[in-house]
């Protein structure tokens, strides 16, 4: 078939993206266009049409000679996905601003061919299959599809996924001479569904390829997260799941975690590589004002969480330290600048140090930065800001949550600004001072979002952050063995009324939190009991319900004069607000601002010990290679094997059907689905 200089350009419904990936897509090679439905000569089969089977249906449509589905006059080889088969020729040219909301796994395989030649041949001509990307041995990837279509690579998971296709013959044990013609290639045996397979590994260029290719569909998928099975948080797992627990998973698994009778993509290590992709969990400000030093003695880069739960918990109690010790306010889960008994969703943190290293602020986990506001400050200081939306996996849990960095300084005016700051500009998304900019840029865990700005009331204003983590729902509703309590705070509108918060703070017992009780409670250590609450309530970044209403119901505000009322609403609460039905629907959020709220040094702690105890008590996967043996009878790789096709195969999915592309954008799990194993 010939060599094809890769250009790098990946295609999503219809639009041509750059990458640094070495990609040749079927616009470049139309040899590699899986959407033909008919035979293609290749350099394995250089005449496809002579072979015992292949039947021409119909004038230039060809069945494949040996297809799984044993139709004599099908001869498709893809079709559009369900969620968008209602328009655009029934999904087949559907746009990328709709497919990129559909596709959320990645499916990787290998093929147990000798080139991506040999695997484009076996599924278009001999199998009537179809897979997105082909992985050559020299890392050249071949698109075959679109990605806006549904291929035939992953059964029933099909409808949401992209697969690619890795060259690997596989079975090492059965052929351990197979590569020593060609270069040699590594052994690594594997252990999956706990059978001891002794394996060829992949290539370095293919994972080199495979990183650069994941690295831009995080950029172009935002519900494509680098996450990954597991069998305990944080842990890989190296089994099979099952249709049930896959088809609600987002992020990249192998072929194997959909069925046992498949082993692909072998020894591929998803934990190591999406680690590899997504970046280092770090906590949002160096916990000693100041970088640490590493082993080279120079700065760290950004404040990663270690990996010991002893040390997490030492450098988290200096960020409690730093929101808690002076006693300034922006206290969590009430007391806005230190008084009051309204909601407040995070905590403040006023770094120890003016140094622009101690200032920088990270993003603690990976996720996508959705909203943000850089512009001139407002009477209370600064009101710019960064949101970011999360999607992770614990164990078989879906945490999908929000991160906000509020009162930071103008990044336009710096030197250096954030990459997600380029990267807007270069698009024309943030050229408007002061405007909410909304925005949909990948952010790796540990990348500089932003430097802290100036902020506070009178004299409370100095440096600090505004700190928040909030859900949809409740994260930890039904986990056994939590430490975090859930206080449904809505019938209080904007003011907490719970007992189980202001009892613990009111000394006086007058049913108001005073300045001087907000005070002696968090720097006497009453913080803690907090710490692990997850409070429900309206966001205090919403201007509904009406602020000034809101203040003059209460008995807090029963001395303060209505124009008083209104004046501060209007200088001190209104140029900080953003949270309206623009940015709501942009971000996925409510548009009434109720959620979840969990104080968010507590969750970066809870979650990284968490991962960090789940890892220390599983250990790594026990492989003893002396035990390694052949793939076992009636397990198979992609060169052979049963069908992976969608079930429905153009027919209306009972399923998928009964969701609005809003609903698939939103998550909703389609209603009575079932399923089992395929």
């Amino acid at each position: 078939m010939g060599k094809h200089r890769p250009s790098g350009k990946l295609i999503i419904g219809g639009q041509a993206f750059d990458t640094d990936a070495p990609i040749v897509n079927f616009r470049e090679g139309p040899r590699w266009d899986a959407t033909q439905e008919t035979l293609i000569p290749t350099e394995t089969d250089p005449n496809p049409f002579a072979q015992p089977g292949a039947h021409q249906a119909a004038p230039g449509k060809w069945t494949a000679y040996d297809a799984d589905h044993k139709n004599p006059n099908f001869t498709a080889r893809c079709q559009g996905r369900p969620a968008l088969r209602h328009k655009w020729n029934n999904g087949m040219n559907a746009p990328y601003e709709s497919a990129k909301q559909v596709i959320r796994q990645f499916m990787i395989h290998h093929d147990g061919c000798a080139s991506a030649d040999m695997c484009f041949s076996v599924a278009q001509n001999e199998r009537g299959l179809s897979v997105h990307f082909l992985c050559d041995n020299d890392g050249t990837i071949y698109q075959t599809l679109d990605l806006a279509l549904e291929g035939w690579h992953g059964s029933e998971l099909n409808s949401a996924s992209i697969g690619v296709e890795l060259c690997n013959r596989g079975d090492a044990f059965k052929e351990p001479n197979y590569y020593a013609k060609k270069g040699g290639r590594d052994v690594k045996p594997c252990k999956i569904n706990n059978h001891t397979i002794k394996s060829f590994d992949f290539t370095r260029a293919q994972y080199d390829s495979m990183k650069r290719l994941s690295r831009a569909l995080l950029r172009l998928l935002p519900n494509l997260p680098a996450e990954y099975p597991q069998s305990s948080p944080g842990v890989q797992t190296w089994n099979t799941v099952g249709y049930g627990g896959m088809s609600r998973f987002n992020g990249y698994l192998g072929h194997y975690h959909l069925t046992d009778n498949k082993w692909d993509p072998g020894p591929f290590d998803f934990k190591d590589f999406c680690q590899g992709i997504r970046g280092a969990f770090s906590f949002p400000l160096f916990p000693r004002g100041v970088p640490k030093k590493d082993r080279g003695g120079a700065n760290q880069l950004q404040p990663v969480v270690p990996d010991q739960s002893s040390a997490v918990k030492e450098e988290a109690e200096m960020l409690y330290a730093l929101n808690e010790a002076k006693a300034d306010g922006g206290f969590f889960p009430v007391g806005p600048w230190g008084e009051a008994r309204l909601w407040h969703g995070g905590i403040h943190i006023a770094p120890p140090t003016t140094s622009p290293e101690g200032s920088r602020v990270f993003a603690p986990f990976p996720g996508r930065l959705v909203a943000a506001r850089m512009g001139p400050p407002s009477a209370i200081g600064s009101t710019n800001f960064v949101l970011l939306r999360h999607q992770m996996s614990l164990s078989d849990r879906k945490l999908e949550f929000y991160s906000l960095y509020m009162h930071l300084s103008d990044a336009t005016k710096t030197d250096k600004p954030p990459e997600w700051l380029v990267k807007a500009r270069e698009a024309k998304k943030a050229d408007k001072a002061g405007e909410v900019w909304l925005l949909d840029e990948p952010v790796e865990a540990g990348a500089v979002i932003g430097l802290v700005g100036t902020a506070g009331p009178d004299q409370l204003a100095k440096p600090q952050v505004h700190i928040e983590l909030f859900s949809i729902s409740d994260l930890f509703e039904g986990m056994p063995g939590i430490p975090w309590e859930t206080v449904d705070g809505t019938a209080g509108g904007r003011f907490c009324d719970a007992a189980r918060i202001t009892d613990i703070i009111d000394t006086n017992k007058d049913t108001l939190l005073s300045r001087e009780e907000l005070k002696t409670f968090y720097t006497t250590g009453g913080g803690r009991q907090m710490y692990y609450l997850v409070t429900r309530h309206v966001s205090e970044w919403t201007s509904d319900p009406p602020w000034a209403e809101a203040l003059r119901q209460p008995k807090d505000f029963r001395d303060v004069k209505p124009a008083v009322i209104e004046a501060l609403v209007n200088d001190q609460i209104t140029p900080g607000l953003w949270w309206d039905e623009r940015v709501a629907t942009h971000a996925k959020l409510p548009t009434d601002g109720v959620v979840y709220h969990y104080h968010p040094i507590s969750f970066v702690r809870w979650l990284n010990e968490k991962l960090i105890d789940a890892a220390a008590q599983a250990g790594p996967q026990a492989i003893d290679p002396r035990t390694a043996t052949q793939v076992p009878q009636g397990v198979t790789d992609d060169r052979e094997g049963g069908h992976m096709m969608s079930k429905d195969v153009m027919a209306p999915d009972e399923c998928n059907d009964k969701l609005t592309l809003r609903d698939m954008v939103q998550g909703f799990e389609a209603p009575d689905c079932g399923g089992g194993t395929p």
